[in-house]
């Protein structure tokens, strides 16, 4: 017993050789905090997943798709609005949409289509009304839980300071966001669709061996480059309060990777699905769904980056609860008994000086009688 009892004053009080601080007993550190001291990069690391887990970050994502995949669908209705005013009186233009119609594999998504054309040239003013308005309810709620989930991952204020002044920022968001989402998506596709290999067989240099692969390679990297733009801008506009420069560039790196690893992905899970005719009903749904969640949470995932940096942790303003007040009950019930002992006795010293003073005055008045 007395080695190991030796063995444990050795320790008490010795500095750790990771923190440097003294240790009052001999446990070591886990392997996992041994690597966030060492690793700086890793302990950053860690510190976004529980920021991202502590603010509910799955939780958000989720219902980000659902305002997202719900905002689509009047979105759509403005597209075929603006189709069916191209296409009426224009044959010309009607006969190649349906030849592009007629060259689908499945007979099923020909007739959906076609029906869907025919109505969108036929109510195309209605089709545009009842879309823009809708899109612009539910595209607002799709900008604010977007925001809302953004700021969370910062801890800041989720609510404008003026209502009018929020809304506004969040319809030009509105804009904004779409307008990236779409250059950002057109440009992986035309790097990865037949547009290139056209445009090379026009410039002669199809022939040429590997240029295939330079191609696209530098759709990848311009797609990277929009990508980050688009990072950039989501990273630095969606917190209600204003971020650091250098956080956020240094997030968007990491959001414009993943975004286009998402883009190839999504460009080759939607193709199978079109393909299959058992999935062509349901199959494109769900896979913007998942395309949706998976983009919604590498947003977040940079946001909580960004904000866990030295950077943002010196500059950003985390807002507090009010401090609260403490009300003992033991001290309120001695206060009210003291009350009630203090009333108490001014009673009865009332009621004494009564008695005292009403028996003073029968004195008198019987020395008064026996003098007459």
């Amino acid at each position: 017993m007395a080695p190991a009892k030796n063995a444990a004053d050795k320790n008490t009080g010795r500095a750790d050789e990771y923190t440097g601080m003294e240790r009052s007993h001999d446990d070591e550190l886990s392997k996992m905090e041994k690597a966030r001291l060492r690793f700086p990069w890793f302990d950053h690391l860690m510190c976004m997943q529980d920021r991202y887990s502590e603010q509910g970050g799955n939780h958000f994502a989720a219902g980000i798709t659902y305002f997202s995949v719900l905002s689509l669908i009047p979105i759509m209705l403005i597209v075929f609005a603006g189709f069916g005013f191209v296409l009426a009186g224009n044959d010309a233009a009607m006969d190649r949409v349906e030849q592009q119609i007629l060259d689908l594999g499945t007979s099923g998504l020909k007739d959906t289509l076609q029906t869907l054309v025919d109505t969108a040239v036929e109510r195309r003013s209605s089709i545009g009304v009842i879309g823009l308005l809708t899109a612009l309810w539910t595209g607002l709620g799709w900008m604010g839980n977007l925001r809302l989930g953004v700021s969370e991952m910062w801890k800041v204020k989720i609510t404008p300071d003026n209502f009018v002044k929020g809304k506004l920022s969040d319809l030009i968001g509105l804009i904004g966001l779409l307008v990236a989402f779409v250059v950002a998506f057109v440009v992986t596709a035309i790097g990865s669709s037949s547009l290139t290999k056209k445009f090379l067989e026009y410039i002669e240099l199809d022939s040429v061996p590997g240029i295939h692969f330079v191609t696209w390679l530098i759709a990848f990297i311009v797609g990277l480059l929009a990508n980050y733009i688009v990072f950039v801008w989501l990273l630095k506009f969606l917190p209600r309060e204003k971020v650091p420069w250098k956080s956020v560039l240094q997030a968007a790196i990491i959001g414009a990777v993943a975004f286009e690893l998402i883009k190839q992905f999504g460009a080759v899970f939607i193709s199978a699905t079109m393909n299959n005719p058992a999935a062509a009903a349901f199959g494109p749904v769900i896979a913007i769904m998942v395309l949706f969640y998976l983009i919604w949470r590498v947003v977040l995932y940079c946001s909580a980056w960004a904000a866990t940096t030295q950077e943002s942790r010196k500059v950003v303003d985390v807002h507090t609860p009010p401090p609260a007040v403490i009300s003992i009950r033991g001290a309120e019930v001695d206060e009210e008994s003291s009350t009630t002992k203090k009333t108490g006795l001014v009673g009865f010293g009332a009621l004494v000086g009564a008695l005292t003073v009403g028996s003073a005055m029968r004195k008198a008045r019987g020395n008064k009688k026996s003098d007459v």
